[in-house]
């Protein structure tokens, strides 16, 4: 048992500590796709965990269908003014087209308008900056049906009863915070024996998440249930239950990529993670800074080539809408690389 924590431990440091290219210097090597003349870009929130090499796949896929380069980088740890600095750095590297996963809805907005006055096409995927420059927002799903789907996981193992808890990440993340409430609006319209405890708790990584909920289990013993928002998250609250010798006990449920879930679901301390397929993520943000930088408008409802389903735009809000959330349970989980 002491062998196997110390290497969920080891698994959970790795995320923390692995390092990206440096500032405005992105990856030319795995993060890299395409040779033609017109260069995209995407920034992550944080480079060298399993969700955002996933979308690095399904963008290097679209790249190679589309004709175009595709380049990702961001920060090795989620930091709002680093992740700015990498934006920063590309707006004078000649690029037609960046794709943002801004850490603060705001910090990045001076740097947005700055890639667009440049003549540069720039979006937001995975999360958004609303009140900026940007064309569009790639949506995975809406936050309503995520929060909801997942707190309904934490649901149906606790019979809709009892204390549960939220590990978020950063508290300057937009996309975390209306998880999180999302997730209590749901709670408090389906499930009113359920009590959220602890307020919610923000974490930059994996570490600092099992410390916080260590914290919670010690403070609140009969806590059935904890949600890990971000994927950096869930290793860390999965193993603080695991310690605790609460696995089963304690529901576990979060935004974790199916490589991040595995093994929690496969030693019981999980039994499902919610998210959405994060390579079909990446796929359409590319085909949409295609669209974009080719001055092509969205329709309410677009096929696009190597997708299965249409993909919707909401046109006030300007947004594009990949589907709905994806439930990963020891039935799929093995069936997905990222």
């Amino acid at each position: 048992m002491q062998r196997r924590i110390t290497a969920l431990a080891a698994a959970a440091l790795a995320v923390t500590l692995t390092a990206c290219t440096g500032p405005g210097q992105p990856d030319a090597g795995p993060s890299a796709a395409g040779t033609s003349d017109t260069r995209v870009a995407f920034v992550s929130q944080v480079e060298g965990i399993p969700y955002f090499s996933g979308f690095a796949e399904g963008a290097k896929r679209a790249a190679e269908e589309f004709g175009v380069s595709f380049t990702q980088t961001g920060p090795a740890k989620a930091d709002s003014a680093e992740q700015k600095r990498i934006v920063d750095g590309l707006v004078s590297q000649g690029y037609a087209g960046i794709a943002i996963s801004p850490l603060d809805p705001t910090s990045m907005n001076g740097s947005i308008k700055q890639a667009v006055d440049s003549g540069i096409a720039v979006i937001t995927s995975d999360a958004d900056a609303p009140e900026s420059a940007r064309s569009i927002f790639v949506s995975q799903a809406s936050d309503e049906e995520l929060g909801a789907t997942v707190l309904d996981e934490i649901a149906r193992q606790t019979d809709g009863k009892g204390q549960y808890g939220i590990v978020s990440g950063a508290a300057d993340v937009a996309t975390f915070n209306a998880w999180s409430q999302a997730a209590q609006d749901r709670a408090a319209e389906e499930y009113p024996d359920m009590e959220l405890v602890g307020g919610v708790r923000h974490t930059a990584d994996s570490a600092e998440a099992l410390k916080e909920a260590q914290n919670l289990l010690t403070a609140y013993p009969d806590i059935a249930g904890i949600i890990a928002v971000p994927s950096t998250a869930v290793p860390g609250v999965a193993q603080a239950v695991q310690n605790a010798g609460k696995a089963g006990d304690v529901a576990v449920s979060g935004f974790g990529s199916p490589k991040t879930v595995a093994q929690f679901i496969k030693s019981g301390v999980m039994q499902s993670s919610v998210l959405w397929n994060v390579e079909d993520l990446g796929y359409l943000t590319v085909w949409a800074l295609q669209q974009t930088i080719e001055g092509n408008e969205f329709v309410e409802s677009n096929d696009v080539p190597g997708l299965s389903e249409p993909v919707r735009y909401d046109a006030e809000t300007k947004t594009l809408l990949l589907g709905k959330p994806t439930i990963f349970n020891a039935d799929n989980v093995d069936d997905f690389d990222f």
